[in-house]
């Protein structure tokens, strides 16, 4: 065998027997939508205690906050590009839970351009469970809505002649590390 064939060789070996590092990635739910009728799935992720989704419990007001941030793949856990972004809070009088505040956003170039939902009367928001479980909080329901297009995102400017109609869902176990009393 010649010299390069052995030292080929223990470089092999010696990369094989190197650990290697993984990072656990935990998809904690979904949000399914159609864009004027395409059909997409978006997945609620996190990596250890990192994520863009979380909730929020404000003890004084008996309100609780909820931003579901969907990744475009199940592998991602920061990207904002091509993003499905739904917010709400929840106020519990008398036992019932009330959604306020709903926010949609479809981030398709990130915070440069997408569609926007964020007015009272724009949303149709519907929260049919809302649940402390072992692991966090089982959040379920339907949303519609017809967003508005946008060129600047982060401007919170709308174009109200180009829409989008978005109808879709949610599932999703929020877990406990995501959670965060205000």
């Amino acid at each position: 065998m010649s010299r390069s064939m052995v030292c080929n060789a223990a470089f092999a070996m010696a990369i094989s027997l190197t650990p290697t590092v993984c990072h656990a990635q935990d998809v904690f739910g979904t949000l399914n939508a159609s864009l004027d009728g395409v059909e997409r799935t978006w997945f609620l992720t996190s990596q250890d205690t990192e994520s863009q989704s979380f909730g929020m419990t404000v003890a004084i007001a008996n309100m609780q906050s909820f931003s579901l941030w969907g990744q475009p793949t199940d592998k991602t856990v920061n990207d904002v590009k091509d993003s499905l972004l739904l917010g709400f809070d929840v106020m519990s009088v008398g036992g019932n839970a009330m959604p306020l505040n709903v926010s949609l956003t479809y981030l398709a170039d990130g915070w440069k351009s997408g569609w926007l939902a964020n007015e009272a009367d724009q949303i149709v928001f519907s929260l049919k469970t809302l649940e402390k479980v072992e692991n966090g909080i089982l959040l379920e329901g339907n949303f519609s809505t017809t967003a508005n297009y946008s060129d600047a995102l982060s401007s919170g400017q709308v174009d109200p002649l180009r829409t989008m109609q978005i109808n879709g869902s949610f599932s999703a176990t929020l877990p406990n590390s995501l959670l965060k009393k205000q």
